[in-house]
């Protein structure tokens, strides 16, 4: 009867995990996707798509950019990483939030990156650096359009968020742009391999072992976890433990409903910031799952928080 129930669950977590799935990496064709569209045409401005990047596999990424822009003035970056539970999910999933940025007078892009499922040793630590590979062809791509960024934000979704949050962490002060500000929806925040168990299941990960090396690439024993010694290397993938009294100001926002990402991930994120002293606002949607479509009225608060954001902490 346990093993009927197990299965039982594991089933139940696929399918919900696969539909919220569907919804967060794109957001494509639901509610929240229409409060992002604009009339995108060369008055609003210009995409220059699959521009390369330094990185091992040919990713690529997307670029936006304003039209009407004062080229004698600095400008400032939005930088979009796509969701997918680090195993899927493409930059045009971002095509809509770089759109809705870009008419708000910012210069945007979204980029592609290594998945799990593609890409052998597709850790967090690999992901962060290919961000870091496509900040920098960002800026050199401005440059020979006559662009000077001066600062930029990281955004992102789900997994995406992650990645935003771990670049605006760690190189806010070393990214060839400045990093002003972060904002994510539905971010995991920690990677303790215990808080993971259903999800360990899913992906037929069978040790807390396993986990902590598909995350970080590096192998501990199951004694070594139990010991802690896995603590340094899941601390450099995991944003909640990189918060300090330096860190950017963050926008975040979490769907109370959410099956995907536990629960003791937003707690653990926003003790950080508080504790920290960190400028910060975080926004509950009660009634969203993962795909945070059921509370619209928040994710509009939430996408106007951002342009305030803007406003504050862009130059």
């Amino acid at each position: 009867m346990k093993k009927i129930k197990a299965v039982m669950l594991v089933i139940l977590f696929i399918a919900v995990f696969t539909v919220s799935a569907l919804i967060t990496v794109a957001l494509t064709g639901s509610a929240p996707n229409r409060l992002l569209r604009v009339d995108w045409n060369e008055e609003v401005g210009t995409e220059y798509l699959n521009l390369e990047y330094e990185n091992d596999y040919g990713y690529k990424y997307d670029l936006y950019i304003p039209s009407g822009m004062d080229k004698t003035q600095p400008q400032n970056l939005i930088l979009f990483i796509h969701g997918g539970s680090f195993n899927s999910g493409s930059k045009e999933d971002g095509t809509d939030w770089c759109k809705y940025y870009t008419a708000k007078g910012y210069i945007t892009a979204s980029m592609d990156y290594s998945l799990q499922t593609v890409v052998e040793g597709a850790t967090l630590n690999r992901m962060n650096s290919e961000v870091l590979s496509c900040v920098y062809a960002i800026k050199d791509r401005c440059e020979k359009y006559g662009i000077s960024i001066g600062g930029m934000a990281t955004c992102g979704v789900s997994a995406g968020g992650t990645l935003a949050l771990n670049f605006a962490y760690s190189c806010a002060k070393t990214s060839p742009i400045p990093v002003k500000f972060v904002f994510q929806l539905v971010a995991p925040a920690d990677f303790e391999p215990s808080d993971w168990g259903i999800l360990k299941k899913v992906n037929g990960i069978k040790t807390d072992s396993e986990f902590v090396e598909s995350m970080t690439g590096m192998k501990f024993t199951e004694e070594e976890i139990a010991q802690g010694k896995h603590e340094e290397a899941v601390t450099a993938v995991s944003p909640a433990r990189l918060v300090n009294e330096k860190s950017v100001p963050t926008l975040c926002g979490y769907g109370l409903r959410d099956h995907v990402v536990p629960q003791n991930q937003r707690e653990l994120l926003v003790k950080a910031l508080k504790d920290n002293k960190v400028t910060y606002d975080y926004l509950e949607f009660p009634h969203s799952n993962h795909g945070m479509y059921a509370d619209l009225d928040i994710l509009q608060e939430f996408l106007e928080l951002s342009l305030d954001y803007c406003n504050k902490y862009f130059e």
